[in-house]
Parts: structure tokens; sequence; C-alpha cells
């Protein structure tokens, strides 16, 4: 959808006409950055939004690889949740009297809170691990763009830097990060010792920056995937035997 908005932006329509035309486009904060510098500057925004259009599709791309690096995990954990409860009512059907024994016992209490407690620390784990492998999808590249879209409207680097930061600052409540600044400050340089155009300069930063993220993001899901798994060994299984497992062979024990 992106990628059509900005073919009728190509073909000369205006942003409100190429809205009309395409009706809704995706909510992004990336999208309504550009648009906004665009109509304060009053220049086009095309090429900017082809980049956003792929930056987006590489974040839901990540996304996805995400969700199933950890399905195979958490349908584990799930099963091994779900595997105390049934081993618990079966041996109560069968006569063994865990629940008694456990109300009787506090050793088998605090065994309880124990796996109990295991559980909670594996999926707090589990979602951190998710969460950083998740942040790396990120806006990194949309303030060289807006700069990019502000300097095509005719201001100077400067006043293209001071226009873009602060709408920056307003979209995303942030300051542009740190590895954004640098490569401002390198087409800078450039710009002043070769002349070379600072659009495309901009862009084709913007497009690195974007390639290393996606790179990035591929390491860290595959580590993920390997990663996910430690919670599962160390804290579900051992969990399983804490809360099924010593409960019943403590029952067992008694009856004998």
């Amino acid at each position: 959808m992106l990628t059509k908005f900005a073919s009728l932006l190509r073909s000369g329509l205006s942003i409100p006409k190429a809205l009309n035309l395409i009706g809704e486009i995706p909510q992004s904060s990336e999208v309504g950055f550009l648009i906004r510098v665009a109509a304060i500057s009053g220049t086009a925004v095309a090429k900017e939004l082809e980049l956003v259009a792929q930056l987006v599709a590489n974040r839901e791309k990540t996304s996805r690889r995400i969700k199933i690096a950890q399905a195979s995990p958490k349908a584990s954990a799930q099963l091994v949740i779900f595997l105390p409860l049934v081993t618990v009512v079966l041996a109560q059907f069968l006569g063994m009297d865990i629940v008694g024994t456990m109300l009787a016992k506090p050793v088998l209490l605090l065994s309880l809170s124990l796996g109990i407690f295991l559980l909670a620390g594996a999926r707090l784990v589990s979602n951190r691990l998710i969460s950083k492998a998740s942040s790396l999808a990120n806006n990194l590249g949309c303030y060289l763009l807006g700069v990019a879209v502000a300097s095509s409207a005719g201001l100077s680097i400067n006043q293209a830097q001071n226009l873009a930061a602060e709408i920056y600052q307003e979209c995303f409540r942030s300051l542009p990060s740190e590895m954004e600044l640098r490569a401002m400050a390198e087409v800078s340089a450039l710009v002043s010792h070769t002349g070379a155009s600072v659009g495309e300069a901009l862009r084709k930063q913007a497009e690195n920056l974007q390639s290393e993220l996606t790179t990035k993001s591929e390491v860290a899901i595959e580590k993920l995937q390997i990663k996910l798994l430690l919670p599962l060994g160390l804290a579900v299984l051992p969990a399983f035997v804490l809360i099924a497992v010593i409960p019943l062979m403590v029952s067992m024990v008694g009856q004998r």
C-alpha cells in the first residue's frame, strides 16, 4: 500500500489527492513523520516513502520470524505447565490423595512454590529475550530520510536538519539515534567537499542503515531460537518435577 501511495506521488499527484485515490494508508510514525516534513517544507516525498515501505516490510517480516522462533518453546512450555494439573487430577482419580499430602507436608508446599517460581522466572526471561530481539526492528534511517525531504525543498543542510529533528522528536518522542547522527555528519562532510546531491546521499545512507539492521535482526532471530530453549530446560522442566513428580512420589510412598 505504501509503495502504491509513493507511485501516485511520483506521478505528480499531491498528498491529499493521492490519499483520496488510495484511501487509508498504513498508519505508522515513520509515514506521519515524512508527510509532516514534506507538508511543512513544501516538497515531494515519494522516494523516501518507498524506502519507508521497505523498512515497514522488513519490520513485519522480523516480527513474524520472532513469532515462529518462539512457537516451539512456547508450545513445549504450555504442555509442561499443563501436565502437572493432569497428573494431579489423574492421581486423585486413582485414589492417591496428592492434595491432602501436600497440605499435610509443608515441604511439598515449598516444592510447589519453587515450581511456580521457576515457571514465572522462565516466562520473564523468555519475554525479555523476545523483547530484546524485537527492539532491533525500529525506525532507523527515518531521520536521514526526513532531512533528505526537507533539503529537496531548497533548505540548507542545517535548516533541513533542524526541521527534521524537531518533527522527529514530536513523532517519535526521542532524539535520532547516534548511528543516524554520525551518518548525517558524514554526508554533510561529503557534500561540503564534493558538492554531491544531499538527497541521494542521505537516501543511500538510510538504505545502508536499514540493510545493517536487517542483518542484525536475522542474527538476533537465529540466536533467539536457541536462547528460548534455555528457560525450557533450566526452569520449565525442573518446575514439572517440583510441582508434579515429587508430590506424586511422596504420595505413593505414604500409601505403603
